[in-house]
């Protein structure tokens, strides 16, 4: 599975990828993470990397702290949670942009932006 950006999805969060075997196990626990940018890279064995932000309490009430995003292999990528709306996600990505503490959370951010 190949989440787009804004797609809120379970992965492993490993700092490894699954082996290239024809059959391998993946045993470990799901995390929600949101998938923050289009690019992915590509590292000498082939592996597709994204980056996200994990999401462990909820993706409004998530600290958006820039040093909180990692990269994970696409293919720990477990299933499908929820789609976060375009406008939200440009503020997640401002807020992570600016990279200034105290960092908000999206609820934070969104009351701020529509703020007067």
């Amino acid at each position: 599975m190949r989440p787009v950006p804004g797609d809120i999805v379970y992965a492993y969060r490993r700092p490894k990828p699954p082996s290239r075997r024809r059959f391998s196990l993946r045993l470990g626990l799901q995390h929600p993470v949101l998938r923050l940018r289009p690019l992915s890279l590509t590292d000498e064995h082939g592996h597709d990397w994204i980056e996200v932000l994990p999401v462990p309490h909820g993706v409004l009430d998530t600290r958006l702290d820039p040093d909180a995003v990692v990269l994970i292999p696409v293919l720990d990528v477990a299933s499908h949670k929820e789609t976060l709306p375009p406008e939200a996600l440009a503020v997640v990505l401002d807020v992570l942009e600016d990279g200034r503490p105290p960092w908000p959370t999206l609820r934070e951010a969104l009351r701020n932006r529509s703020a007067p």
